[in-house]
């Protein structure tokens, strides 16, 4: 599973290059690797800031498509102190799910690149914030005042994806990885790259391959959402399969030997 990193990390991207710190805004973000191709439409948006995105610029610059299971539009607030009241309000999932605000932290690479998944991939984050917050309400204590003691082995599984998910689309001897996991992104932009990420496995036929970005992202997100909104999903153990971050790249380099092929026949 890839967890957040919280504290402070600093990497060199290259030699004598600036360093990319946990509070360190790069509007070069995209450049951190191949890999980062599917958030590249929402993420060219903020590739001329000289500064991190405001919540208001993040709010400003969703799809309209951008909503929660329930319908509610999608809107990020800022989360205040360290989870150290009790409440409603200090709920992440179900906060989302009964009333559409997603707590967010400034300058900060995890909640940045949580905001870009949900503008490319609406409909899984909106399915994994309903299984999440079915599994939540089944486990917790009403009124509620503070999440569960205990998680379920759903929940687990939902986080291990939201956090450190891949796509992975499989054709007919191809294999296109779509990054999805918010947690990824942030420790690649970081300078992190023996990665483990949890990969889920969607067949296609070889017309994907030649449908626009655009396209292919809003198919995946459809299809995904169908299969991972379902308990079924997760009922018969993890539905997931560990990849690493140079077999991934690795399937990219196959793919490009293809393009090449192809232009030059």
């Amino acid at each position: 599973m890839v967890h957040p990193e919280i504290t402070r990390v600093e990497k060199k991207r290259a030699e004598n290059s600036i360093l990319t710190t946990s509070r360190c805004w790069d509007a070069e973000f995209l450049s951190c690797s191949e890999l980062f191709f599917p958030i590249m439409p929402y993420g060219q948006i903020f590739s001329n800031h000289s500064n991190w995105p405001t919540l208001e610029q993040l709010n400003l610059s969703k799809p309209q498509e951008t909503k929660t299971w329930t319908g509610f539009d999608l809107k990020f607030v800022l989360q205040k102190g360290k989870r150290c009241y009790e409440g409603f309000n200090s709920l992440y999932e179900p906060r989302i799910f009964l009333q559409g605000e997603i707590r967010t932290r400034y300058e900060n690479w995890h909640d940045f690149y949580n905001a870009l998944i949900w503008f490319t991939f609406p409909k899984i984050k909106a399915s994994l914030n309903m299984r999440q917050f079915f599994a939540f309400d089944e486990n917790a204590e009403f009124p509620w005042k503070y999440p569960p003691k205990s998680r379920t082995r759903e929940q687990d599984f939902l986080t291990i994806f939201d956090e450190g998910g891949c796509l992975l689309v499989k054709t007919d001897g191809f294999k296109i990885p779509f990054l999805f996991g918010h947690a990824v992104y942030e420790r690649m932009t970081l300078g992190e790259n023996d990665i483990s990420m949890s990969c889920f496995e969607i067949d296609c036929n070889n017309d994907f391959i030649n449908l626009s970005l655009l396209n292919k992202i809003q198919y995946l997100d459809e299809i995904g959402s169908q299969t991972l909104s379902s308990r079924n999903a997760y009922s018969n153990g993890c539905p997931f399969y560990p990849l690493k971050i140079k077999d991934a790249l690795s399937y990219l380099k196959d793919l490009k030997n293809l393009s090449n092929y192809q232009s030059n026949a």
